[in-house]
Order: structure tokens, then C-alpha cells, then sequence
């Protein structure tokens, strides 16, 4: 089968990982890009931004080479991850017999303008539950939940397991993640983040933790997030139900994995078998000292968060119930 993907390509961005997936399964793949290049002047965008919704025309027409790839190229479906692809876009491509999904990989926060649910897909997934039911319900689309996974090609043990005696935290520094690390630091937690320093507007005096200020990747972050006592999966707040990609990545490259506790967790992994969680600071440091001097279970946990990511959750299988469900 030939796929269009839509969505930023790069090192383990989503439609990366959409892409690899659909290639190891043996379909023919079409890098189609994101819906809207990204500006890195944080003014322009916002010029930008406000005259898009005023005029959807300034997004519709650049995005028409999407339309023209996808049916010059013969495909006969595109996954969609792009939640910026205007719904006239969508509409073009089923006019022309393509299928189209969506799958959204975020939190309900960041569904933006909502442009998914204006146009005619033929299915959406979404990785929260209660967004899921109400839109089945409410609007009745064709709306399947669909928890984020992990890539095996990248995502997997390459070190001894639990050699540094410290905590990873991997991400982007907004106030709620900051605030928690904050007060695991205080503690006397030992942690390590990696990602964007906290933007200036957050005040960061009390630095009790190393930031390495450092994006990493591939080899490098499945090294770091094995090699660590555990990894902090914090869950941002519009996370109701539903669990974070980070968890999924983390468990793939065999770390211990420490994240917060959500609905959807029970379903996904062996809470104290496979993963550790927590509901409030007590329960968090408490696990977090477990890692730092229990013998042998960084790697117990480990082993078994890897075995069942790359067994129940890995894009490959994502993907084949993508295709199934558009079938």
C-alpha cells in the first residue's frame, strides 16, 4: 500500500516514527511534510497566527502541494498528525479517493483551533480516553482511542541498566514540571534534565539539580534513560486520563521509569512490575529513593518495561490499527 504521512519530519519527531513504522511493514511511504513550516521569530508567528484566522486562505493554499503529492503519487491512504492541516485540504484528498486519519499524540490543551474536528476524516485517534468518548458520543465521529508507543529501531536497552545514581527528566521546563522537580530536588533527589533551559520569565534561582541544558536523541537518550536509576515521566495537567509519549520511550530503551499516575496507566503496564508511579510528592520521593538504593531494581524494572513496550507498544502495532480501522 502506498501512505502519505503529514507532519514535521526529523530525528524521532512523530510522522518520523509513522514513517518508520509503515517502511517496516512493508508500504510504500510518502514523506508529505508538516502542514505549516515553523518560524523560529516568536513575532512573526504571532503576526502570522492572528491573520490566519482571520483569512484560513493563507493557510489552505500552501498546503495544496499536500493534495497534488498525495494524488500524483497514487496513495491511498495519508495519516495525518499535523494538527494544523486545514479541513479544506482533507476534503480535496477524499474528493480525489484517499482515506485520511488523524492521530493526535498530545494533550487536550493543545488541540489549538480544533481543525481535525471540521473536516471529514474518515478516523481520528486520540491518546485520551475522555476525549474520546465525548467525541464519539457528543458528535458521533468516527473517534478511536490510541495511546502514543515506542520505535524499537531507537528505543531500546543498549547499556548496563541503573550505572549513574541519579534521575533523568527529559523535556520541555514548563512552570508545573519545574515546580515538581523543584521540590523533588529539595529533597535531596539527585537529577539530571536534559531539553530547553527554563525560559527566563520562570524564576530558576534554587538550583539544586543538574541542567545540562542538551536536546538528546537515538543513541545518546536511550543510553542516558538506561544507563540512570530511573526516569521522572512527569504528566503535564491537561493529561487527564491518558499517559505521555516519554513513558512509552523511556520503557522501550529499558529504563526504570517513574511517572505519574494516570487512569489509562493499569491498562498499559504492571504498575511495580514494569513501571513505578506516583500521585504526590510523599509517593515520589519514596519510589525515587527506592531506585537510588534498592539493589537490582533499576534493572528489574527495566527488563520488564522493555520486554512490554516492544511486545503491546511500538509504532508498528499502532499503525496496523490505523490501517485496520480505515480499512
Amino acid at each position: 500500500m502506498r501512505v502519505g504521512v503529514v507532519g514535521p519530519l526529523g530525528p524521532e519527531h512523530f510522522a518520523e516514527n509513522v514513517c518508520d513504522a509503515l517502511r517496516r511493514m512493508g508500504h510504500q511511504v510518502l514523506r508529505l511534510g508538516p502542514g505549516r513550516p515553523d518560524s523560529r521569530c516568536q513575532k512573526l508567528t504571532e503576526i502570522r497566527s492572528f491573520c490566519r484566522r482571520l483569512l484560513p486562505s493563507i493557510d489552505e493554499r500552501p498546503q495544496l502541494h499536500i493534495t497534488r503529492a498525495a494524488l500524483e503519487n497514487g496513495c491511498e491512504v495519508v495519516i495525518n498528525v499535523d494538527l494544523r492541516l486545514m479541513p479544506e485540504v482533507v476534503s480535496r484528498l477524499k474528493r480525489g479517493g484517499v482515506r485520511v486519519a488523524f492521530w493526535f499524540p498530545d494533550h487536550v490543551a493543545n488541540l489549538d483551533r480544533q481543525l481535525m474536528l471540521a473536516a471529514p476524516y474518515d478516523a481520528l485517534f486520540f491518546k485520551e480516553p475522555h476525549l474520546d468518548e465525548r467525541l464519539k458520543n457528543l458528535l458521533g465521529l468516527p473517534v478511536y482511542y490510541l495511546p502514543e508507543a515506542c520505535n524499537p529501531r531507537w528505543h531500546r536497552p543498549l547499556v548496563a541498566a541503573g550505572t549513574e545514581p541519579h534521575l533523568v527528566v527529559a523535556g520541555n521546563m514548563y512552570p508545573f514540571r519545574l515546580r515538581a522537580i523543584k521540590r523533588l530536588a529539595a529533597k535531596g533527589i539527585p537529577l539530571r534534565l536534559y531539553g530547553p533551559k527554563p525560559p527566563r520569565w520562570i524564576d530558576d534561582t534554587d538550583l539544586r539539580y543538574e541542567h545540562t541544558g542538551r536536546y538528546v536523541s537515538g543513541d545518546e537518550k536511550a543510553r542516558l534513560f538506561r544507563s540512570a536509576a530511573g526516569v521522572l515521566s512527569t504528566m503535564h495537567p491537561a493529561e487527564i486520563a491518558g499517559v505521555n509519549g516519554r513513558l512509552f520511550q523511556a520503557a522501550g530503551c529499558g529504563a526504570a521509569v517513574l511517572t505519574e499516575y494516570r487512569s489509562a496507566l493499569r491498562e498499559l503496564f504492571d504498575l511495580g512490575h514494569e513501571v513505578l508511579a506516583y500521585n504526590d510528592l510523599d509517593e515520589l520521593v519514596e519510589q525515587a529513593e527506592r531506585l537510588l538504593n534498592e539493589d537490582g531494581l533499576t534493572a528489574r524494572l527495566g527488563d520488564a518495561a522493555a520486554r512490554r513496550a516492544h511486545t503491546d507498544h511500538t509504532h508498528d502495532l499502532r499503525v496496523a490499527t490505523i490501517l485496520e480501522k480505515m480499512s
